[in-house]
């Protein structure tokens, strides 16, 4: 982890920031007591009208400070190994995060879908399907990813575990397993075009916005699930295998030690011509 260093948020979520703070006695802000400074009543000999000056309550340290004090307060509820069984109820790592955008629901045009793949210390495959709010992460706009592409027909139903925090399905994929292999479906598929190369070059999907080469993230879990080996069978063209654990949830922060490192997509489709038509916008 980036602690101690210099460092910048790439996704931060002031609001699930506090309501965990605030639901868990988790003390973010620093306080001092009262505080008056008077102006002399006279100066020379001449009476002068006294003005008071008083100060008192509290100030928010920096989110660095907060981050620090979240993450100690989550302690080993904060799963990094993932030895432990489903289902967990936060999770942090450090490496790669996929940005891309999310646009069904209240978030349409500000929803936003990180995607981190990581491995257990067994050696097990995680996905990460975490899902927050465009206006939490620094420097990139909707503007940025063209909508454009393959998209889910589960994508209402992936909403609806999202709104609910996991706790409501209503649709066609009414077991945990089915519901979440959907919503890895959106992450790794979502904007892909016939024939596209989009696992080596994932600014040639449509709604990819960026990645985060070396990230430090913290989420908040909603559903975590085992996959039954016997009952999928992922092609490896698809970037999916039986046996996977697949947790998804909402993300509190993404950090980095070095934000010139972030890779943008916009940027790299202005740089290579012919991209419109690899989209199937031209």
């Amino acid at each position: 982890m980036y602690r101690g260093s210099v460092g910048r948020f790439t996704y931060w979520s002031d609001r699930r920031v506090r309501e965990l703070a605030r639901d868990n006695g988790i003390k973010i802000e620093r306080s001092w007591g009262p505080t008056s400074v008077k102006s002399p009543g006279a100066v020379a000999g001449v009476s002068l009208p006294q003005v008071e000056l008083a100060r008192s309550g509290q100030r928010d340290p920096n989110r660095q400070a907060i981050a620090k004090r979240i993450s100690k307060a989550l302690g080993a509820q904060a799963e990094v190994s993932f030895e432990s069984a489903p289902p967990v109820q936060f999770a942090r790592g450090l490496g790669r995060v996929e940005l891309a955008r999310y646009t069904v629901g209240p978030l349409r045009d500000k929803g936003v879908l990180l995607h981190v793949r990581t491995l257990s210390t067994a050696g097990q495959r995680i996905d990460l399907c975490l899902f927050g709010s465009l206006d939490n992460l620094a420097g990139f706009r909707a503007a940025d990813a063209p909508e454009a592409g393959w998209t889910s027909s589960a994508w209402l139903a992936v909403n609806e575990l999202l709104e609910s925090r996991g706790a409501v399905n209503t649709s066609q994929w009414d077991d945990p397993e089915s519901l979440s292999v959907e919503a890895l479906k959106v992450a790794l598929r979502h904007g892909n075009q016939p024939h596209s190369r989009a696992l080596d070059e994932p600014w040639t999907r449509g709604y990819t916005l960026g990645h985060v080469p070396n990230g430090e993230w913290v989420a908040e879990v909603y559903t975590d699930v085992i996959l039954s080996p016997e009952r999928w069978n992922f092609h490896e063209s698809d970037s999916m295998e039986a046996g996977q654990r697949i947790i998804v949830g909402a993300p509190l922060w993404v950090r980095t030690a070095d934000h010139k490192a972030i890779v943008r997509y916009d940027r790299l489709r202005q740089d290579r011509p012919g991209w419109r038509n690899r989209l199937g916008l031209a």
